[in-house]
């Protein structure tokens, strides 16, 4: 069979393409890490404007919420908001709370918007739109206005319907979430392209693909070879993605190390190194305000300096 040149080309291109999209560009394996907080600019301007070194971010929180013209609001939501704050910022161990105590310190106050909750015997509907503001002696580093719209119907009448306190509860853990989605850094994902590294070591790279870390490192513990940037590089990659299952300051600060070894023997002219160091420094700072976080966090929560009512 005879092939013209114009189908031998483009049978090159199709070849070229397969091989192209087959895997042979670099090996890339995925971890955990952390994105910035979807308000990036005004977090980064808060944090410039603190004092607090050894926490991501110190907020004190105003105690009461303030109400537009017009709008009333039972104490009730008042306490689920305040308490609904208190467990997701928290929780997320990068911010700290307390009551407000100097107004040199930044603040978070809130302002209720809207206040509509209606029931009728089958039907509960209702909408609720809270101000979030954090200042700093008078100056505002974060403005943002949530909505939470209240709907439930059940033919069995009221009885089958949530409790009005199950509702403004579910509202209040809602608007504390999206506050804190904006103001707090936010786990993900990321792929990091591994260097070439001899043969005898590629079986360390498909255990780490597969999530065995561990065994990804005591292979290259044992290699006896040529140890280079690259080598310490993937070691480095290694046990950052093994410390971030658990966020271990232990296993970060070995990475950090082998990190810095990669760097060296590179002469820091990789861009691939540099570019990876200069993510993962990233991430071992923010896991470092983390261990913080925590202490302060556990303090605060047996300490009477933030008390909520139920």
């Amino acid at each position: 069979m005879r092939i013209s040149f114009k189908n031998y080309i483009v049978f090159l291109l199709l070849v070229s393409l397969v091989f192209g999209f087959s895997g042979c560009g670099p090996t890339k394996l995925l971890m955990d890490t952390y994105a910035p907080p979807k308000k990036e600019k005004e977090v980064k301007h808060m944090l410039e404007n603190t004092d607090i070194d050894t926490a991501y971010l110190d907020i004190e929180i105003y105690d009461e919420l303030q109400k537009a013209d017009g709008v009333s609001f039972d104490s009730e939501f008042n306490n689920k908001l305040l308490s609904s704050l208190q467990k997701f910022i928290t929780q997320t161990n990068f911010i700290s709370v307390n009551s407000v105590a100097d107004q040199s310190n930044m603040s978070l106050d809130m302002k209720v918007l809207i206040y509509n909750y209606r029931e009728t015997g089958t039907k509960i509907d209702g909408l609720i739109s809270v101000e979030f503001n954090i200042r700093k002696e008078g100056q505002v580093f974060y403005t943002q206005n949530y909505k939470y719209k209240i709907y439930r119907y059940s033919k069995a009448g009221r009885q089958s319907l949530p409790s009005k306190g199950e509702l403004l509860a579910e509202a209040s853990d809602y608007l504390a979430k999206k506050l804190v989605k904006d103001i707090s850094p936010v786990a993900t994902k990321k792929l990091v392209a591994l260097k070439s590294t001899p043969s005898e070591l590629n079986y360390t790279v498909t255990y780490a693909q597969s999530g065995n870390f561990e065994g990804a490192i005591k292979g290259m513990k044992r290699y006896k070879g040529k140890k280079d940037e690259a080598y310490y590089f993937n070691l480095a990659v290694f046990y950052e993605a093994l410390a971030s299952k658990t966020d271990s300051l232990e296993l970060l600060t070995k990475a950090d190390e082998y990190y810095e070894q990669a760097m060296i023997l590179s002469g820091g002219t990789d861009e691939e190194i540099i570019n990876g160091k200069a993510k993962f420094d990233n991430y071992y700072k923010i896991v470092k305000k983390v261990a913080e976080q925590k202490r302060r966090n556990a303090k605060s929560s047996n300490s009477d300096s933030f008390e909520l009512l139920d």
